[in-house]
């Protein structure tokens, strides 16, 4: 009996090693991984079902990048996918249905909106500028630029380019997935109007953040501040007593999904959040590639996840700490 591998690459018409090879690579560079692709005999082996253990450790991550919703070791398996083979349009179906159970009936079914947050430069900043006679325009630079000619950009507000990082991640797994609708709007757009579901990016930067923690009486994380460090002014503490601080070699990234209204049981708000330059980033990236660890381990409980993730990569980020909610728990309180 052949592996599941084999039968769904039959369906994406992927069962040649050139063909397998192209979208292999193709996986690989969204992933940002560096190995190989499997040679033509090695190929050939993963799909005759004799496999002994499974591929090395960066050819199973692409894989499961290739089938979102599939395990590596489910791939291995000897499968008789009969229905799956004559109907190839159910080859998804394992992944939509996880993917819709873990984000919420009205993500899966409404769609979910996709929440950066803005700044802009404060007062004092505006008065520094204005004393020192330098026009708005030339705040910032175009450096490096091969053309000798005048670059002005006005910038009535700002967004961070690790949490629009973070936010491409993210959009990037939505479209794998069963077409889920989404728009993208800022925290100031939505905590005024906020009867929706959401993914938000940013810590403390954003204003869905604080209004969570501020609606809900025992929110699952709060942010203090930390007088004890000078570059990093704050740390997390879950609702189970844990602290967690960033450092210049690791960041702090964080995952949670709550549940914020009973009258919308279906509705889920999700946060993509860190400590550091990386952990929103490193946050996003686990978040979009390895959302079923988070699935297998919450259900479709209230969690917090933190990250490690170290300073030079977003895709460094693993998983250190969950804390998981249960449904009786919440409905004691």
């Amino acid at each position: 009996m052949p592996a599941a591998l084999r039968t769904l690459l039959q369906q994406q018409h992927l069962q040649g090693h050139s063909d397998f090879k192209r979208r292999y690579m193709e996986v690989a560079a969204s992933l940002g991984e560096v190995g190989t692709p499997p040679s033509k005999a090695q190929f050939y082996k993963w799909l005759s079902g004799n496999m002994r253990g499974l591929p090395y450790a960066h050819h199973c991550r692409v894989l499961e990048g290739m089938f979102p919703g599939w395990r590596v070791a489910e791939l291995f398996e000897e499968a008789d996918f009969d229905g799956l083979a004559a109907a190839p349009s159910m080859a998804p179906t394992k992944s939509v249905v996880d993917f819709a159970d873990f984000v919420g009936r009205e993500i899966s079914s409404r769609g979910v909106t996709l929440v950066y947050p803005t700044f802009s430069l404060g007062d004092d900043a505006l008065q520094a500028l204005a004393d020192a006679g330098l026009p708005r325009q030339e705040c910032y630079v175009k450096r490096n630029s091969p053309f000798r000619a005048a670059h002005r950009i006005d910038v009535p507000v700002a967004v961070a380019e690790n949490d629009l990082r973070a936010l491409v991640y993210v959009l990037s797994m939505l479209r794998r997935q069963a077409p889920i609708a989404f728009d993208i709007a800022s925290d100031h757009t939505v905590v005024q109007a906020c009867d929706r579901a959401f993914i938000s990016f940013g810590l403390s930067s954003n204003d869905c953040t604080h209004m969570y923690i501020r609606s809900t009486d025992e929110p699952l994380f709060t942010i203090k501040d930390d007088s004890a460090q000078t570059h990093y002014l704050e740390y997390l503490e879950l609702a189970d007593g844990t602290t967690f601080r960033s450092t210049d070699e690791t960041n702090v990234g964080i995952i949670a999904r709550v549940q914020p209204d009973r009258t919308h049981p279906g509705r889920s708000w999700f946060f993509c959040a860190g400590l550091g330059p990386r952990g929103t980033g490193g946050a996003a990236w686990f978040f979009a590639n390895h959302w079923q660890v988070l699935s297998d381990r919450a259900r479709r409980n209230d969690f917090v996840a933190v990250l490690t993730v170290q300073s030079y990569s977003d895709q460094t980020a693993h998983l250190d700490h969950v804390l998981v909610v249960p449904d009786s728990a919440k409905g004691a309180a």
